[in-house]
């Protein structure tokens, strides 16, 4: 890469304590004891930091400048304290212009900009910042905690609120470690995860424990929490913008991205699937780099041969071979799976039942051995419109801009009289709803029949009154102005972009000490492409329309047309083959029957049911998931290991 200064920055995981009372001091062996449960995050160092009122805790990967970049991070006369996990990617131009404001700087480390920010600007600093981070900030003067993640959710922060506290920290475990946190079960959140796959923000599966949401501060003060939004994505208005200059800015834009995102001291690598996000980023990174780029690839096998639908190997070899970079490959069997999903679900925290975990979890272990950074293409099909949902015939219809009464008494009346074994019925009942209606993402993993019939009387007494499809109606955008691919890429951006994508990928790359850049999600992509028209992302059938326009000079040929296949897992194959027998044990046993959550006979029909349906292997897959975790951090059948006796290399800052 070309380094372009030694800036001091790291990945890692931050945490503290917050006390409402003026003079109560968090005790050492409490932040010892959460800095030692994410060290996995930074094993390069790690730091304490204590007053009367607020200790925080630091543990640091890495990335910049390695023997700077210490955390805890003070102001020039000590009253304001940071620990901050995240790249600010434009420190350099605010460094600059603080110092002409007479801002001394101790360091080199871009987190230490956000200090004297703060100084300037309060909370309005936040507008300010270009990156990806999760901080805490403690204003001594004030007596006030400033909590703040960034606008996409990149990076994450959980807090929890005890007697005259708050504690917070970029994982679960480490608030876990206290005592009077215990990992108890939040019921009605089981109804979200089976619903969406993911438990949406600010819930967590666990009770008590609450995320932060994306583009949200928190403010606690003498025992007062404040949360409040800073950013919000831009809707788009009527727009006259040329298809050309789109185009021409929107490439200068995402090079210049790419440019900020390659600044490190040690090896980059790229996750290189052969599609068209990650070529794009290969394309991009090649042409600013001076040293030899690592890619990573996967791919799943069957026997000993290639998963017909989920290999990618050949296509991403050929993109590596043209820009000649060091490549690595790993292929993953079914075989490999049942000993590493306990793993993989106590590194996520929470219950994600998105089958790509498994694939990044692999390849992130991998990457691991080689490369301390990674570049990825997360965010690219929802801010561009890059799924086949996008493609929904009705949205490429004048249907949509039909009056609501008309479509629902002339389509509602051909969906009644249409035969049921027909194509086109669904198409028609939807066609009847606005958006918000039905679309919901990915798809909903249970509907609301499918949960009633599934769940037992304990937790459907608990869950009854609860719409969680309610809750994501409301992250869609208002504004008849608005088609219904934007609204459902707001939704998709907002909603489920952050609490599954980031979530997983924070989580499982971190887990190897490996730090994940995603170049898709820099603010200023997002906030470009959010106004985009909507016939600028998707053209008659080509998804991406103006990403492809943009790229197509400088990619090799074939990569715009290739069809894509998504980093994804054979879940249903699996379940219904080599996992079966997995699955089954899990969800037929004792323990998980004892639980009382489901019927077993509804549960048993699921396994029995081997018609190769992806629905019916994600709905066994979120089980599976959420058994698994109950038997980790419920059942506590995986313990938090205590930090060594030996705390000498513990700094200590404050008292």
């Amino acid at each position: 890469m070309k380094f372009r200064g030694k800036d001091e920055g790291a990945m890692c995981g931050i945490g503290g304590i917050a006390c409402a009372g003026a003079d109560e001091v968090p005790p050492v062996g409490q932040l010892t004891a959460m800095a030692w449960a994410m060290a996995h995050r930074g094993p390069d160092d790690q730091g304490l930091y204590r007053q009367p009122g607020i200790g925080l805790c630091f543990r640091r990967l890495s990335i910049i400048d390695r023997q700077g970049g210490h955390q805890p991070i003070g102001n020039e006369d000590g009253s304001i304290w940071l620990v901050c996990n995240g790249e600010i990617y434009n420190h350099h131009k605010l460094r600059r212009e603080l110092q002409a404001r007479g801002h001394v700087f101790r360091s080199r480390s871009d987190v230490e900009v956000v200090l004297h920010l703060y100084e300037e600007k309060g909370l309005d600093c936040l507008g300010l910042l270009r990156g990806m981070f999760a901080f805490a900030l403690w204003d001594q003067k004030r007596r006030r905690l400033l909590l703040a993640r960034d606008r996409l959710g990149i990076k994450p922060l959980y807090y929890t609120v005890l007697p005259g506290k708050i504690c917070f920290a970029s994982e679960i475990k480490p608030l876990l470690a206290l005592p009077g946190v215990e990992a108890e079960v939040n019921l009605e959140a089981i109804d979200s995860f089976l619903t969406f796959r993911f438990v949406p923000a600010p819930l967590t599966l666990f009770k008590g424990i609450v995320k932060l949401q994306p583009g949200h501060y928190l403010t606690y003060c003498r025992g007062k929490i404040r949360v409040k939004r800073y950013w919000d994505l831009p809707l788009p208005a009527t727009s006259t913008m040329n298809e050309d200059a789109s185009a021409a800015y929107l490439l200068a834009l995402l090079q210049e991205t790419v440019r900020s995102h390659l600044q490190a001291e040690t090896p980059v690598g790229l996750f290189l699937s052969g599609g068209l996000d990650s070529s794009v980023l290969l394309a991009l990174a090649a042409g600013e780099s001076s040293a030899r780029l690592q890619t990573f690839s996967l791919g799943f096998t069957r026997g000993d041969r290639p998963h017909q639908g989920f290999w990618e190997l050949a296509e991403a070899r050929r993109l590596a071979r043209y820009y000649a970079t060091e490549h690595h490959e790993i292929e993953v069997s079914p075989g490999d799976v049942p000993g590493a999903l306990a793993d993989i679900i106590w590194q996520l925290e929470e219950p994600l039942g998105d089958p790509t975990i498994i694939p990044l979890y692999f390849i992130s272990r991998e990457a691991a051995l080689r490369v301390k950074v990674v570049l990825s293409g997360e965010g690219a099909d929802e801010i561009f419109a890059g799924y086949e949902v996008y493609l929904q015939p009705w949205q490429r219809t004048l249907l949509h801009l039909l009056p609501l009464p008309l479509k629902k008494n002339l389509l509602a009346s051909l969906a009644t009289r249409w035969p049921a074994g027909l194509p086109g019925k669904n198409f028609l009942r939807r066609a009847t709803l606005p958006v918000e209606a039905w679309y919901r993402g990915v798809g909903l993993t249970f509907n609301e029949g499918e949960k009633a019939n599934l769940y037992g009387p304990g937790l459907k007494q608990v869950i009854t009154g609860l719409e969680p499809e309610a809750g994501a109606r409301a992250y869609f955008p208002s504004g008849d102005y608005l088609s219904p691919l934007e609204k459902m890429l707001y939704f998709d951006t907002k909603y489920w972009l952050a609490d599954d994508t980031l979530l997983k990928a924070d989580k499982l790359t971190m887990a190897c000490s490996l730090e994940l850049r995603v170049p898709f999600l820099d603010h200023q992509v997002v906030e470009y492409a959010a106004v985009l028209p909507p016939n600028f992302k998707i053209r008659g059938k080509v998804l991406k329309y103006i990403l492809k326009k943009a790229v197509a000079d400088i990619l090799p040929p074939g990569v715009i047309r290739r069809q894509k296949l998504g980093f994804t897992a054979p879940i249903t194959s699996w379940i219904n083959n080599e996992l079966h027998a997995f699955a089954a044990a899990v969800l037929q046993s004792q323990q998980f029957r004892r639980r009382e959550y489901f019927r077993p006979e509804v549960v048993e029909g699921l396994l029995k049911d081997t018609r190769p349906h992806p629905a019916r292997g994600r709905q066994i897959f979120a089980l599976l998931v959420l058994e698994l975790w109950h038997r980790l951090f419920i059942d506590g059948e995986r313990q938090l290991a205590a930090p060594p006796v030996d705390t000498e290399q513990i700094v200590v800052e404050g008292i």
